[in-house]
């Protein structure tokens, strides 16, 4: 058995294994267990059929189950596991252009050297030989259930899995370049029915206000936004942009139904309305300019003064369709917020501009960096340009990766239209992709797992069109000297976990409260502490919150030095203490990480906003006892 294949049933039959475990999950709808297994069996008969009911399924994961669950990553791991363990098929019959899987390989893999990297970095107290089991545990075994609770974890996780659709929709698009036209039609109808379904349930809201006047506005007046699948609405509007390119696309290319397309554009028009995404307005813009300019056969050097002309038309549509009141920023505001954000971003990688500051790690570190003004609005917030986040939080070494996926799929799309500028299913992806990229200039989509997943599902059968097989060598000295460089990372990163005598400070948990004379902190759902190295007992006394009944008791497992050393459930309502027994390592000291099975959120004060905070149990004494 080739390496090749070892690698492909390992990852296969760990996704099972993850999407096994969700579905016996007591917290997971019985809705959402069947569509996975439904996705599944519908891969192994046929994939492209498989990548379709994904692409057109995924979208609605919000729906299906509610946070922290990931419904989204839960069907697309289902139909990754199946398309993987076809083991009687090549994944792809015509393999894949190289121009294409080598920036896609640099980048995954500069994703995962960054985790590596941030997470061996944080382990000191853990013996090297430890090391594997501690990396093991740090990703969740109910990941699809409870998410993570590191954001370097679940950006990870999220990225490797939109990457991973992406070269799945590569694959079988070359297998058979007509699938592209149905992901088109699945995924365009998908988008049409939340688009209808939207506006549908604001209406039986004010249904339920007796009709009253004053619901109304709330959207007219006081710019209120609304999507029923997204809470992220400027997400939500980037999907739009690819559902209106496919309508476009059509309309334009099938003279024969123009009225069906120009409805379909009808029905999509007010819930855009309603998300209200000036990004999205951005995104429409460049994607019919790019139809326009594909069906009248316009050469790339005519495109500044048309790109120009764009620009102003898009400025003028914004202020026109802006309905946001001044109390919520108008749209100078809104450039203003933008360019302190890019400020932000650019301390950030001068910080580390070879390696970043660690995957996932933006929005943590931002205050750090933020414009006065920035911090107290927002406390913490993302880069509001997806681009800027990646070279802020993976460096070079991952940002020039991902603007070369990026250029050489859009590259190989505009080659393929340029030779067929009819097939109106390549040009409505190719349209769509390309403005839902622009809303990424303003925005993060690719952070909103039901906004990203479908964008790499049709932006890889974009790139399933690529016909170059040769490899220039400047793409292998490109590749090899990024392996170098995120080599040097983790041997970095290891470098510094050594070298380390004093314990780091602690983590995951809330300030010191306190409830009855019982002083505590909260943990979260992962905590690390530290204790001294040699022989004797950790002692912790804890409490759970008295809640609702939930389907399973609150699980508390506690490694000491990257392994398990007590696994416990803690009853809610009283105070308990557990000793722990533990053995001398040999190291100056010995990091402690407690992982819960459960985690809630409350409410509180972040720079003008509410935010949520998880919880788990009560902690108040956590001591050392030395024998």
């Amino acid at each position: 058995m080739g390496v090749s294949l070892l690698l492909r049933v390992a990852i296969g039959a760990w996704l099972a294994w993850s999407v096994g475990l969700a579905m016996v999950a007591p917290e997971l709808s019985r809705l959402c267990a069947v569509t996975a297994i439904a996705i599944a069996a519908v891969t192994f008969w046929r994939p492209a059929w498989g990548l379709m009911a994904t692409a057109a399924i995924i979208p609605l994961g919000a729906l299906c189950a509610a946070a922290p669950a990931r419904a989204a990553e839960l069907f697309a791991w289902g139909f990754l596991a199946a398309w993987l363990l076809r083991l009687w098929r090549p994944l792809s019959a015509n393999g894949w252009p190289p121009a294409i899987s080598i920036p896609a390989s640099v980048f995954a893999a500069a994703l995962v050297v960054s985790w590596l990297s941030f997470t061996v970095s944080g382990a000191a107290g853990v013996p090297w030989i430890a090391m594997p089991q501690f990396l093991f545990q740090s990703i969740p075994r109910d990941y699809l259930i409870f998410s993570a609770p590191e954001a370097e974890t679940w950006t990870l996780l999220q990225s490797l899995t939109g990457l991973g659709l992406f070269l799945a929709a590569i694959g079988i698009t070359r297998e058979n370049l007509g699938s592209i036209r149905h992901l088109t039609l699945a995924i365009g109808s998908s988008l049409t029915v939340l688009a209808i379904a939207t506006p549908a349930e604001v209406l039986r809201q004010w249904a339920a206000t007796g009709y009253a006047p004053w619901f109304l506005t709330r959207f007219t007046e006081n710019g209120e936004r609304f999507s029923i699948h997204m809470a992220d609405v400027n997400a939500a509007g980037s999907l739009y942009v690819v559902a209106c390119a496919i309508a476009a696309a059509h309309v334009v290319a099938r003279p024969g139904r123009r009225w069906r397309w120009i409805a379909l554009l009808g029905l999509l028009a007010p819930a855009l309305w309603l998300a209200g995404s000036r990004s999205a307005y951005l995104g429409i813009a460049v994607a019919l300019a790019v139809i326009g300019a594909v069906r009248r056969g316009w050469a790339i050097g005519r495109w500044p003064v048309f790109a120009s002309a764009v620009v102003v038309v898009v400025v003028s549509l914004v202020t026109a369709m802006d309905r946001r009141p001044e109390a919520q920023g108008n749209v100078r505001q809104s450039v203003s917020l933008r360019s302190q954000f890019l400020q932000t971003s650019a301390r950030m990688f001068a910080s580390s501009p070879v390696l970043g500051v660690g995957i996932g790690h933006y929005f943590d570190r931002s205050a750090e960096y933020m414009t006065p003004e920035l911090r107290e609005m927002y406390g913490n917030e993302n880069a509001h340009n997806y681009f800027a986040q990646q070279f802020s939080e993976i460096g070079l070494a991952g940002g020039v990766p991902f603007l070369w996926l990026i250029g050489a799929t859009v590259w190989a799309g505009w080659l393929w239209l340029r030779e067929s500028p009819a097939e109106s299913a390549v040009l409505a992806l190719f349209a769509g992709t390309l403005g839902y990229l622009f809303t990424c200039l303003t925005g993060h989509p690719l952070l909103v797992p039901e906004a990203a997943l479908p964008f790499w599902a049709v932006f890889g059968a974009v790139a399933g069109t690529s016909k170059y097989t040769v490899v220039a060598p400047a793409t292998r000295v490109l590749s090899l000297v990024a392996c170098a460089v995120l080599a040097v990372g983790i041997g970095r990163a290891a470098v510094v976990s050594g070298r380390a005598t004093e314990p780091p400070a602690d983590y995951g948990f809330h300030g010191l409260e306190n409830d009855d004379g019982d002083t505590f902190r909260w943990m979260t759902r992962h905590s690390v502490t530290y204790i001294p190295d040699g022989t004797g007992f950790l002692r912790l006394r804890l409490r759970a919150q008295t809640r609702p009944m939930t389907p399973r008791p609150l699980v508390i497992e506690t490694s000491i030095g990257g392994r398990l050393a007590d696994r416990r459930e803690v009853a809610p309502g009283a105070w308990v203490t557990i000793d722990i027994p533990a053995r001398q390592t040999g190291t100056p000291f010995r990091r402690v990480d407690f992982r819960a099975n459960q985690v809630w959120t409350q409410e509180v004060p972040l720079g003008q906003r509410i935010a949520l905070r998880p919880v788990t149990v009560m902690a108040g004494e956590i001591s050392w006892m030395p024998r």
